[in-house]
């Protein structure tokens, strides 16, 4: 998925031409002024790529009016852009509870592979879509990705809650969030080589993602049942250790699931974790959308150079994240630390070390990339220590109503992500026609929020079970989630 809808930063900038965007910008501006144009036209006919060593004369500020250029051939200025990449929040955000609760009621197999299937089908029509419909094309192939994307995320919560013991949750999401980091790592690199090839172009970054969309799809359904007592590769010691070792569960077959609202909503513990989930989007926006996007227009990197510095930082995530996951089950394993005690240290420490990173990146330009690169992996690090802390009490506070919980905490989540494409259309400043954007001052929202969500985290949040979830309100002698009668079992998935 993170391949599919994920690099849409990196896309766009492969997608849209930068130059015939700038002389847009300054015709515009021109019209209404007799002012010398702020970019040499023998410049902006040029598409190759322009690098610092083109200009060592010139200074950053000077540097910022010209644009690098990746060769596209769609004209869609900053705010239709900002719209494609808002397109997928708006998406998710309206479809985020229905999402919930078909997970709550439904096999979460068949719902992922629905969304998987939505999500390839987007990626395969984009090119046409954007091609003829131009901007609003894309936003629709946009849109349903952010429907993909909403009712993937509490499928796959839905069936870790089944599988994963309490004590193994950490490192177990940071493996199966890993894909995020493959994608960043290898997927960038790929749409730089595509977007450079003058065979291939934009249009096959799509054709390419939704190849590993269909092989996705086959993968799955061959191999991955719903629940740990419906697989017959498993043998009945570990069937044993997984029905004493996960909380029992709501049976999903159930005609109706009282959802706790009262308790939830009134609820501190929910509410540090939805503010949390906002914060942790914003991040991913500026991490997976924006970053490549960064290194275009702050630091002018030309495309390849800018996949292999976008790959880099993602590399950083995946090994921070699984040095830290194991540490932290390991810390719970031999009772050192609570499992609250390790979410909290993981969150304080994430959202405390992007909030210093940021900080300091607001002092970089464009003369100074390995500084830059150091400070974005320091933030990609720091963002990966959250899945043992937001992530690990997400999936640990009320597994009985899983898909409600993440359905709903997707929907305050992307209001998150929607704030990254706003600030990026809000705070930017034009001289001459040429707009550039105000990256400190972006930052510097970061560097506040990540602060804010540290501090609510290490004060409200909890990795226990709640006593509104059904477990609690509800005691059971068995695991629902591992053991079924025979007369429930044709329910569930196979």
């Amino acid at each position: 998925m993170a391949q599919i809808s994920g690099p849409i930063g990196f896309t766009l900038s492969c997608m849209c031409n930068s130059t015939a965007i700038a002389l847009l910008n300054q015709n515009k501006t021109l019209e209404n002024s007799t002012t010398t144009p702020a970019i040499p036209l023998e410049l902006l006919s040029s598409t190759t790529p322009k690098l610092i060593s083109d200009f060592e004369e010139q200074n950053c500020a000077e540097f910022d009016k010209k644009p690098v250029d990746y060769g596209g051939d769609l004209v869609w200025d900053t705010e239709w852009q900002s719209a494609v990449v808002s397109a997928t929040f708006f998406g998710g955000f309206l479809f985020s509870y229905p999402a919930g609760f078909l997970v709550d009621r439904f096999s979460a197999r068949h719902n992922l592979s629905a969304a998987i299937f939505i999500l390839t089908a987007a990626a395969i029509l984009m090119p046409f879509l954007a091609t003829t419909f131009q901007a609003p094309g894309a936003i629709v192939s946009r849109f349903f990705m952010g429907v993909s994307e909403t009712l993937l995320i509490p499928s796959l919560n839905s069936v870790v809650t089944k599988w994963i013991p309490v004590n193994e949750k950490s490192l177990a999401a940071a493996i199966f969030t890993a894909g995020n980091q493959l994608s960043g790592i290898f997927g960038n690199i790929l749409i730089a080589e595509l977007c450079a090839s003058p065979v291939f172009g934009w249009s096959s970054i799509f054709y390419s993602a939704s190849l590993f969309g269909i092989s996705w799809l086959i993968l799955w359904h061959l191999t991955v049942r719903n629940s740990p007592h419906n697989t017959k590769w498993i043998h009945e010691r570990e069937l044993d250790y997984l029905a004493n070792q996960i909380p029992p569960k709501h049976n999903s077959v159930s005609k109706k699931l009282e959802v706790p609202w009262k308790g939830m909503l009134t609820s501190r513990v929910f509410w540090a974790l939805m503010c949390n989930s906002v914060v942790g989007n914003m991040m991913i926006a500026l991490i997976f959308i924006y970053m490549p996007v960064y290194f275009k227009d702050v630091l002018k990197l030309d495309v390849k150079s800018n996949g292999f510095y976008s790959a880099i930082p993602h590399l950083s995530n995946l090994i921070a994240k699984l040095i830290w996951g194991y540490v932290m089950d390991m810390l719970r394993k031999k009772k050192i630390m609570s499992p609250t005690a390790t979410c909290k240290l993981s969150q304080f420490t994430s959202m405390m070390g992007i909030s210093v990173s940021c900080f300091l990146l607001t002092f970089v330009n464009c003369n100074q990339q390995t500084t830059a690169l150091v400070l974005l992996s320091c933030i990609s690090v720091f963002f990966s220590l959250s899945i043992s802390g937001f992530y690990t009490a997400l999936l640990s506070i009320a597994p009985s109503h899983i898909g409600t919980l993440t359905g709903f905490g997707t929907v305050i989540g992307f209001l998150g992500r929607s704030i990254s494409p706003l600030m990026m259309s809000i705070f930017q400043t034009e001289t001459n026609g040429t707009k550039v954007t105000n990256w400190p001052i972006i930052l510097l929202a970061y560097t506040f929020a990540t602060a804010f969500g540290a501090i609510i985290f290490v004060i409200f949040a909890s990795a226990e079970v709640q006593e509104w979830d059904y477990s609690k309100r509800h005691k059971s002698s068995r695991p629902n989630a591992l053991v079924a009668p025979e007369s429930e079992k044709s329910l569930e998935d196979f």
